[in-house]
């Protein structure tokens, strides 16, 4: 049942499939060895991308570190410097607190002597000196509470003085503002 001219010629016939089929191997054989040598030199490309990215990131990553590191020395001493100011504010109201205590003695002092003058015992010049003394002791006492608010409002005015040059100096240092 096989046609008698593939009985006459099938050496031929045969030598043909198999000489075709050597030259698909060949072919097929160097496309596939092309696209593998493609592909390794495309990897090589990319794995030498890749670690120059990954160098540069590190070194993005140290510059972002020092940079941390130097805005927080530089709040660092800024806050040191605010704290020795509010030191400085605080002896300086403590020495104030001294001297308006010394100064309440001597209006404590002259309130007494008002009240005890032997004046104010005889009876003519008793109203005229009982005046004088009130109104010397009204005075002390008006002194002594206005010392008092004067060393709280100045306290206070230092306090939020040092506190807000602190701040100032901070975010300029931050901001790099010169």
């Amino acid at each position: 049942m096989i046609p008698s001219i593939l009985k006459d010629n099938w050496k031929p016939i045969a030598l043909i499939l198999l000489a075709g089929l050597l030259l698909w191997g060949v072919h097929h054989n160097s496309y596939e060895s092309g696209k593998f040598d493609s592909n390794r030199d495309w990897k090589l490309e990319w794995a030498k991308r890749d670690a120059k990215d990954l160098l540069e990131l590190a070194g993005r990553q140290e510059q972002e570190r020092t940079e941390e590191q130097r805005r927080q020395n530089q709040i660092n001493q800024v806050t040191a410097d605010a704290q020795t100011q509010l030191d400085k504010a605080r002896l300086d109201a403590a020495n104030a607190r001294s001297a308006a205590d010394k100064l309440q003695l001597t209006i404590a002092n002259i309130r007494r002597q008002f009240a005890a003058s032997e004046t104010s015992k005889l009876s003519a010049i008793a109203n005229a000196s009982a005046t004088r003394a009130n109104s010397g002791v009204l005075l002390a006492d008006v002194l002594s509470k206005s010392v008092e608010r004067n060393q709280q409002l100045a306290a206070t005015a230092d306090e939020w003085r040092v506190n807000g040059l602190a701040c100032e100096r901070s975010y300029d240092s931050i901001t790099d503002v010169k």
